[in-house]
Protein backbone atom coordinates (compact mmCIF):
# COMPACT_ATOMS: atom_id res chain seq x y z
CA UNK A 1 0.00 0.00 0.00
CA UNK A 2 1.69 3.35 -0.93
CA UNK A 3 1.37 6.59 1.10
CA UNK A 4 0.61 10.28 0.18
CA UNK A 5 2.25 13.71 1.29
CA UNK A 6 0.89 17.19 1.25
CA UNK A 7 1.55 20.10 2.94
CA UNK A 8 -0.76 21.18 6.05
CA UNK A 9 1.08 25.09 6.90
CA UNK A 10 4.31 24.52 6.60
CA UNK A 11 4.51 20.62 8.04
CA UNK A 12 4.66 17.98 5.37
CA UNK A 13 2.20 14.99 6.25
CA UNK A 14 2.60 11.56 5.36
CA UNK A 15 -0.48 9.77 5.41
CA UNK A 16 -2.37 6.50 3.77
CA UNK A 17 -5.98 6.41 2.03
CA UNK A 18 -7.31 3.44 1.09
CA UNK A 19 -11.01 2.23 0.02
CA UNK A 20 -13.59 3.66 -1.92
CA UNK A 21 -16.86 4.58 0.01
CA UNK A 22 -18.87 6.95 1.02
CA UNK A 23 -18.49 5.28 4.60
CA UNK A 24 -15.44 7.27 5.83
CA UNK A 25 -12.80 6.34 8.62
CA UNK A 26 -10.30 7.99 9.73
CA UNK A 27 -7.37 6.26 12.23
CA UNK A 28 -5.32 8.24 14.76
CA UNK A 29 -2.27 6.31 16.04
CA UNK A 30 -0.98 6.66 19.35
CA UNK A 31 2.20 7.75 20.90
CA UNK A 32 5.31 7.08 19.21
CA UNK A 33 3.38 4.94 16.11
CA UNK A 34 2.65 5.66 12.75
CA UNK A 35 0.09 4.75 10.00
CA UNK A 36 1.89 1.57 9.44
CA UNK A 37 0.99 -0.14 12.48
CA UNK A 38 -2.28 0.08 11.47
CA UNK A 39 -2.40 -1.73 8.15
CA UNK A 40 -4.08 -4.78 8.90
CA UNK A 41 -6.58 -3.15 10.44
CA UNK A 42 -6.62 -0.65 7.70
CA UNK A 43 -7.34 -3.74 4.95
CA UNK A 44 -9.75 -5.63 6.94
CA UNK A 45 -11.67 -2.32 6.95
CA UNK A 46 -11.71 -1.48 3.81
CA UNK A 47 -12.70 -5.05 2.73
CA UNK A 48 -15.89 -4.15 4.57
CA UNK A 49 -17.02 -1.56 2.11
CA UNK A 50 -15.06 1.21 4.01
CA UNK A 51 -12.34 4.36 2.84
CA UNK A 52 -10.38 4.41 5.41
CA UNK A 53 -7.76 7.06 5.96
CA UNK A 54 -4.46 6.85 8.23
CA UNK A 55 -2.29 9.81 8.75
CA UNK A 56 1.21 9.51 10.79
CA UNK A 57 0.97 12.69 13.45
CA UNK A 58 2.96 15.31 13.00
CA UNK A 59 5.98 14.40 15.09
CA UNK A 60 5.66 10.45 14.22
CA UNK A 61 6.76 8.29 11.13
CA UNK A 62 7.30 10.24 8.40
CA UNK A 63 5.58 13.45 8.70
CA UNK A 64 7.62 16.36 9.88
CA UNK A 65 7.46 17.69 13.69
CA UNK A 66 4.57 20.56 14.45
CA UNK A 67 6.13 23.96 13.96
CA UNK A 68 6.40 24.45 17.64
CA UNK A 69 4.94 22.65 20.95
CA UNK A 70 1.92 21.46 20.03
CA UNK A 71 -0.96 20.84 22.82
CA UNK A 72 -3.86 18.45 21.87
CA UNK A 73 -5.90 21.64 20.79
CA UNK A 74 -3.22 22.16 17.89
CA UNK A 75 -3.63 18.28 16.97
CA UNK A 76 -7.35 18.78 16.70
CA UNK A 77 -6.60 21.80 14.54
CA UNK A 78 -4.61 20.12 12.30
CA UNK A 79 -6.85 16.98 11.57
CA UNK A 80 -9.76 19.30 10.99
CA UNK A 81 -7.44 21.21 8.65
CA UNK A 82 -6.00 17.91 6.95
CA UNK A 83 -9.61 16.40 6.15
CA UNK A 84 -10.99 19.22 4.70
CA UNK A 85 -7.65 19.56 2.35
CA UNK A 86 -8.55 15.83 1.33
CA UNK A 87 -12.36 16.17 1.05
CA UNK A 88 -13.00 13.53 3.84
CA UNK A 89 -16.58 14.49 4.87
CA UNK A 90 -18.80 13.26 7.67
CA UNK A 91 -16.82 10.05 9.00
CA UNK A 92 -16.03 7.68 11.47
CA UNK A 93 -13.18 8.72 13.85
CA UNK A 94 -11.08 5.87 15.42
CA UNK A 95 -8.29 6.99 17.86
CA UNK A 96 -5.64 4.74 19.56
CA UNK A 97 -3.70 5.97 23.06
CA UNK A 98 -2.32 9.26 22.20
CA UNK A 99 -4.84 9.44 19.12
CA UNK A 100 -7.66 8.73 21.22
CA UNK A 101 -6.58 11.66 23.73
CA UNK A 102 -7.01 14.10 20.18
CA UNK A 103 -10.15 12.30 19.25
CA UNK A 104 -11.48 12.93 22.76
CA UNK A 105 -11.30 16.56 21.79
CA UNK A 106 -12.05 16.74 18.54
CA UNK A 107 -15.47 15.30 19.07
CA UNK A 108 -16.09 18.21 20.95
CA UNK A 109 -14.51 20.69 18.94
CA UNK A 110 -15.87 19.47 15.51
CA UNK A 111 -18.83 17.07 16.70
CA UNK A 112 -20.97 17.99 12.76
CA UNK A 113 -17.95 16.35 10.89
CA UNK A 114 -18.20 12.98 12.82
CA UNK A 115 -21.04 10.37 12.89
CA UNK A 116 -19.01 7.24 15.22
CA UNK A 117 -16.31 8.01 17.68
CA UNK A 118 -14.15 5.00 18.51
CA UNK A 119 -11.82 5.07 21.05
CA UNK A 120 -9.38 2.30 21.73
CA UNK A 121 -7.16 2.23 24.49
CA UNK A 122 -7.74 6.11 25.11
CA UNK A 123 -5.46 8.40 26.77
CA UNK A 124 -6.38 11.72 28.46
CA UNK A 125 -8.26 10.68 31.20
CA UNK A 126 -6.48 12.10 34.57
CA UNK A 127 -7.63 9.79 38.04
CA UNK A 128 -6.53 11.14 41.33
CA UNK A 129 -3.32 9.50 42.03
CA UNK A 130 -1.53 8.88 38.73
CA UNK A 131 1.63 8.50 40.12
CA UNK A 132 3.89 8.29 37.59
CA UNK A 133 2.56 10.96 35.35
CA UNK A 134 2.64 13.77 38.52
CA UNK A 135 5.83 12.53 39.15
CA UNK A 136 7.11 13.00 35.43
CA UNK A 137 5.18 16.45 35.49
CA UNK A 138 7.04 17.59 38.48
CA UNK A 139 10.43 16.27 37.65
CA UNK A 140 10.21 18.20 34.06
CA UNK A 141 9.16 21.54 35.50
CA UNK A 142 12.18 21.82 38.42
CA UNK A 143 15.02 19.13 36.81
CA UNK A 144 16.57 22.59 35.00
CA UNK A 145 16.71 24.72 37.82
CA UNK A 146 18.00 22.15 40.42
CA UNK A 147 21.26 21.31 37.79
CA UNK A 148 21.72 24.97 36.56
CA UNK A 149 25.14 25.35 38.95
CA UNK A 150 27.59 23.93 37.93
CA UNK A 151 28.29 21.71 40.64
CA UNK A 152 25.35 19.84 39.94
CA UNK A 153 25.31 20.11 36.19
CA UNK A 154 27.21 17.29 35.97
CA UNK A 155 25.02 14.98 37.82
CA UNK A 156 22.33 16.03 35.71
CA UNK A 157 22.16 13.14 32.90
CA UNK A 158 22.43 10.20 35.21
CA UNK A 159 19.62 11.54 37.78
CA UNK A 160 17.73 12.24 34.16
CA UNK A 161 17.94 8.62 33.42
CA UNK A 162 17.25 7.16 36.57
CA UNK A 163 13.98 9.74 36.75
CA UNK A 164 12.83 8.55 33.56
CA UNK A 165 12.87 5.01 34.57
CA UNK A 166 11.15 5.56 37.71
CA UNK A 167 8.28 6.97 35.51
CA UNK A 168 8.44 4.31 32.51
CA UNK A 169 9.04 7.89 30.28
CA UNK A 170 11.03 5.85 27.86
CA UNK A 171 8.99 7.49 24.93
CA UNK A 172 9.91 10.90 26.29
CA UNK A 173 13.87 9.92 26.48
CA UNK A 174 13.76 8.62 22.86
CA UNK A 175 12.12 11.76 21.32
CA UNK A 176 13.42 15.15 20.34
CA UNK A 177 13.39 18.56 21.77
CA UNK A 178 10.41 19.28 20.06
CA UNK A 179 8.66 16.33 21.16
CA UNK A 180 9.35 16.55 24.44
CA UNK A 181 8.24 19.69 24.57
CA UNK A 182 4.24 18.50 23.14
CA UNK A 183 4.70 15.71 25.59
CA UNK A 184 5.05 17.91 28.81
CA UNK A 185 2.09 19.75 26.93
CA UNK A 186 -0.35 17.17 26.51
CA UNK A 187 0.01 14.72 30.06
CA UNK A 188 -1.17 18.45 31.42
CA UNK A 189 -4.01 18.39 29.78
CA UNK A 190 -6.72 16.61 31.26
CA UNK A 191 -9.96 16.06 29.21
CA UNK A 192 -12.08 14.64 31.58
CA UNK A 193 -14.04 17.24 31.57
CA UNK A 194 -15.26 16.48 27.42
CA UNK A 195 -16.45 13.28 27.94
CA UNK A 196 -20.14 14.45 29.12
CA UNK A 197 -20.27 16.94 26.05
CA UNK A 198 -19.10 14.22 23.50
CA UNK A 199 -22.66 13.77 21.56
CA UNK A 200 -22.02 10.70 18.78
CA UNK A 201 -22.24 6.96 19.29
CA UNK A 202 -18.99 5.81 20.98
CA UNK A 203 -17.49 2.76 21.34
CA UNK A 204 -14.88 2.43 23.70
CA UNK A 205 -12.71 -0.98 23.44
CA UNK A 206 -9.98 -1.90 25.71
CA UNK A 207 -7.44 -4.70 26.56
CA UNK A 208 -7.86 -6.46 30.29
CA UNK A 209 -4.19 -6.43 30.31
CA UNK A 210 -3.33 -3.00 29.64
CA UNK A 211 -0.54 -1.34 31.85
CA UNK A 212 -0.55 1.63 30.14
CA UNK A 213 -4.07 2.80 30.37
CA UNK A 214 -5.61 0.48 32.58
CA UNK A 215 -8.76 -0.65 32.23
CA UNK A 216 -10.78 1.58 34.81
CA UNK A 217 -9.53 4.77 32.14
CA UNK A 218 -11.95 2.62 30.21
CA UNK A 219 -14.38 2.27 32.37
CA UNK A 220 -14.59 6.32 33.37
CA UNK A 221 -15.13 7.00 29.59
CA UNK A 222 -18.29 4.55 29.34
CA UNK A 223 -19.75 6.15 32.47
CA UNK A 224 -18.98 9.67 31.57
CA UNK A 225 -19.43 9.50 27.54
CA UNK A 226 -23.60 9.53 27.42
CA UNK A 227 -23.72 7.36 24.56
CA UNK A 228 -21.45 4.55 24.92
CA UNK A 229 -20.55 1.08 24.27
CA UNK A 230 -17.63 -1.06 26.39
CA UNK A 231 -16.08 -3.99 25.23
CA UNK A 232 -13.14 -5.43 27.10
CA UNK A 233 -10.95 -8.20 25.50
CA UNK A 234 -9.60 -10.69 27.68
CA UNK A 235 -5.86 -11.12 28.21
CA UNK A 236 -4.99 -8.75 25.92
CA UNK A 237 -2.35 -5.68 26.04
CA UNK A 238 -2.36 -1.93 24.65
CA UNK A 239 -1.42 -1.95 21.27
CA UNK A 240 -4.45 -4.19 19.59
CA UNK A 241 -4.37 -3.06 16.52
CA UNK A 242 -1.05 -4.94 16.62
CA UNK A 243 -2.67 -8.02 19.06
CA UNK A 244 -5.63 -8.99 17.73
CA UNK A 245 -6.27 -6.90 14.57
CA UNK A 246 -9.04 -9.01 13.32
CA UNK A 247 -10.98 -8.84 16.11
CA UNK A 248 -10.69 -5.26 16.82
CA UNK A 249 -11.49 -4.29 12.89
CA UNK A 250 -14.72 -6.77 13.82
CA UNK A 251 -16.18 -5.12 16.41
CA UNK A 252 -15.62 -2.16 14.67
CA UNK A 253 -17.45 -3.34 11.35
CA UNK A 254 -20.02 -4.35 13.56
CA UNK A 255 -20.90 -1.05 15.34
CA UNK A 256 -20.03 1.50 11.75
CA UNK A 257 -22.51 -0.82 9.74
CA UNK A 258 -26.11 0.81 9.14
CA UNK A 259 -27.48 -2.24 10.57
CA UNK A 260 -25.75 -2.02 13.76
CA UNK A 261 -27.87 -3.79 16.54
CA UNK A 262 -26.41 -2.11 19.68
CA UNK A 263 -27.88 1.31 19.45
Amino acid sequence: MSGHKLKIGETQIFYRDEGISDKNILILHGWGSRSDNWLKVQQHLTDAGFRVVMPDLPGFGQSEEPPFDWGITEYSRFVNEFTKKINLEKFALIGHSFGGRISIDYAVRYPEQLNRLVLVSAAGVVRHGKTKTNTFLALSKIGNFIFSTPILSKLKPLVRRAAHKLVGATDYKQSSDRMQGVMKNILNENLRAFLPRITMPTLILWGENDTMTPVIDAKILNEEIPTSYLHIFGDQPHALNFAIPKQLSNLIIKFLKPDNSSE
